[in-house]
């Protein structure tokens, strides 16, 4: 039976339904992560103020990420079937200011603000229908295993290394340093965007001075768009 979908169209679908389509990229955590509970939101503070040029640097030069900025007040949109045109589509790099809002639009993209502390821009949020899955490779100092022990609780790590990549609560924001900037870049609207992750560790070589909290963390961030709709298209097919 012949497809009743036109060509354009099918091939959308097949896009859709590609697993592999989605916006990726590596944050790095180069510094102290402690294992104790008790200064969790200092540390979470630091490593997030630590992190946030990275994901400024996404916002600001990633094509994808431009795109996303304007396409985010941006009502309609449709497919085109660029492989009709016969030649190469010249597309936009959307640079500049995303245009101005109008009175009956909101902008999904922008910065959350928390009284008496500032905003926050997370880039995944609920709002644009998204999660993201994070694999991690923390180096440290300890020796294989002394996973669960005072000096080398992961779980307490990861705790505060997840709790820096989230838009704090007040309380929070208040028990650590003051933001870097205004807004700060944080990955996450809230943690439980967080829909899987992995956790590797490795031996931390090549200094002299040692520090028992010294890590370097590599997060490789997979971006899943939960469900399709225009403001999100973008992150769609983009490798990073």
């Amino acid at each position: 039976m012949n497809n009743p979908l036109a060509p354009s169209l099918w091939k959308v679908l097949q896009r859709l339904n590609a697993s592999e389509e989605h916006m990726k990229f590596t944050l790095i955590y180069d510094g102290q992560l402690p294992a104790g509970k008790n200064k969790r939101s200092l540390y979470a503070a630091k490593i997030r103020n630590s992190i946030h040029p990275q994901l400024r640097d996404l916002w600001d030069n990633h094509v994808i990420m431009r795109q996303l900025r304007h396409e985010a007040i941006v009502n309609n949109h449709s497919f085109v079937d660029l492989a009709t045109q016969g030649k190469p589509p010249s597309l936009p790099d959307f640079s500049g200011v995303p245009p101005t809002l109008r009175e009956d639009q909101i902008d999904l993209c922008a910065p959350i603000s928390l009284d008496g502390v500032g905003a926050f821009w997370p880039i995944v949020r609920k709002e644009l229908y998204l999660a993201c899955q994070i694999d991690i490779l923390m180096m440290r100092h300890e020796d294989p295993g002394h996973l669960f022990d005072a000096d080398g609780d992961i779980d307490n790590r990861l705790k505060c290394f997840f709790d820096a990549l989230t838009l704090p609560n007040k309380e929070q924001a208040q028990a650590g340093e003051n933001p870097c900037s205004d807004p700060l870049c944080v990955l996450l609207q809230d943690d439980k965007l967080i829909s899987d992750f992995s956790v590797r560790t490795a031996r931390l070589l090549g200094r002299t001075e040692k520090n028992q909290y010294d890590v370097r963390i590599q997060a490789d961030v997979t971006i899943k768009v939960l469900r399709m709709f225009g403001p999100n298209q973008a992150l769609m097919g983009s490798q990073g």
